[in-house]
């Protein structure tokens, strides 16, 4: 069944037809062709795959999400930023990058943080004078941490794919986004030294105990759901679950940002993103079980330990792997079709799940900033009013130095494994 999978997939994309389409369309043509089965075994397939308790984490923290862009968070977020880190030289793109970190622990999706901190910080950088170029590009790379630091949908989907502990898939981004932040600080502060532009703003402490007092009900989201989760006090569903409830809360009920009356559309944006997400998941689970059945995971181990002297030019390759198919395929996309392929790798080379799982993740997160399907790239470029052909140009530097933290954090294993190490004791 593979060449018929594999064929009928790639011209499905080189088509334009969208990915769940495509995948759709291949295991059909598989079935039908090169097996035995019943067409009807696609759809029994296909449903069976999405019936798992731990993905309804997913519509809620798409919820969640949904919640959080529209309540008017995003300002305050910025707002508390700039006045933590204005003091240093390019203190707002710095504020961006933070506020980034902070929503990507609320929201766990880059197109969330993106439209709901690049409205606030790419006008608000503008002002200031920083060129329209750099206020995207930072904006947009700083974006990719909402799939890195927890709760991260992404992390959810690799861990329902392989059967690892998603509290220990949490556990393990905290440091490589943290990583992922400073190095987007550094190079901000250098391009901004370079350029002449980026003015720093005196700390003080009234402006910062107010910026405190007004975001203090926002603050209290990480620690409530991360450390709920964390700690064992309840599951990632219910975690969701909790936070949907406080951030409705905070939105409708203190900040008033957000009315009963826009509660629906609300709903109806969510539901418009989970038709697309959850077709995905239930025809790339169709997919994996294609290729595992027809054991091309497996072959692909064999050839591979033979190929590759050792797990870290492994990983060089699965970063490779990952750039590329981020010029094609959305980071979640790649993930679900990725993941069923290079796993049963991974476990030959005897890497640790969780690690391996923060590589892929992280190297496909790249796919948010590489054309031509970079969301957070496209997004960010049009809130600044930025063609993407020059946006491309704009995101190289950040690009270079986020390839180079995905290369630390595949080579250096404890960044990744220090704080899951510590939950398994």
């Amino acid at each position: 069944m593979i060449p018929w999978l594999l064929a009928v997939f790639a011209g499905c994309v080189l088509l334009g037809v969208p990915i769940a389409v495509a995948l759709v369309l291949a295991c059909c043509a598989a079935v039908t062709f090169a097996s035995p089965m019943p067409l009807a075994a696609v759809v029994q397939g296909m449903v069976a795959g999405v019936d798992s308790t731990p993905l309804i984490a997913i519509p809620l923290f798409v919820l969640f999400g949904e919640v959080m862009a529209r309540g008017g968070l995003g300002h305050r977020i910025v707002a508390l930023g700039q006045v933590c880190v204005g003091w240093i030289r390019g203190g707002l793109a710095h504020a961006n990058v933070a506020a980034s970190m902070f929503f990507g622990g609320i929201s766990g999706a880059a197109t969330a943080d993106v439209a709901a901190i690049g409205s606030v910080a790419i006008p608000a950088m503008r002002r200031a004078g920083y060129p329209a170029g750099f206020s995207a590009a930072v904006t947009a790379a700083s974006a990719i941490i909402g799939i890195i630091i927890p709760p991260s949908i992404d992390l959810i989907l690799y861990g329902w794919l392989t059967g690892t502990p998603i509290d220990q898939l949490f556990a393990g981004g905290f440091i490589p986004g943290a990583l992922v932040g400073v190095s987007l600080m550094a190079l901000s502060w250098w391009l901004s030294v370079r350029g002449g532009f980026g003015e720093r703003t005196p700390f003080r402490i009234r402006a910062f105990t107010g910026a405190v007092g007004d975001t203090w009900p926002i603050l209290v989201l990480p620690p409530l759901v991360l450390g709920g989760i964390l700690g064992g006090w309840f599951t990632v569903t219910e975690a969701a679950a909790v936070a949907i409830v406080y951030g409705l809360g905070v939105s409708v009920g203190w900040y008033r940002d957000l009315t009963f009356a826009s509660v629906p559309a609300v709903l109806r944006a969510t539901a418009s993103t989970l038709g697309s997400v959850m077709l995905l998941l239930a025809a790339a689970r169709m997919f994996g079980w294609i290729l595992t059945v027809e054991q091309a995971p497996q072959a692909l181990s064999a050839w591979l330990q033979v190929v590759l002297p050792g797990p870290d030019l492994f990983l060089l390759n699965v970063i490779l792997i990952c750039l590329l198919a981020g010029l094609f395929l959305t980071p979640a996309s790649a993930t679900i079709i990725l993941t069923p392929i290079l796993f049963p790798s991974a476990q030959s080379f005897s890497l640790d799940p969780v690690h391996f799982g923060m590589v892929l993740n992280v190297a496909l997160a790249l796919g948010h900033i590489t054309p031509p399907v970079g969301l957070t790239l496209l997004i960010a470029g049009s809130i600044a009013g930025i063609p993407p052909e020059r946006m491309v140009r704009e995101i190289l530097p950040f690009l270079f130095v986020l390839s180079a933290v995905t290369c630390a954090i595949a080579w250096i294993p404890d960044l990744t494994l220090v704080l899951p190490r510590l939950m398994r004791e």
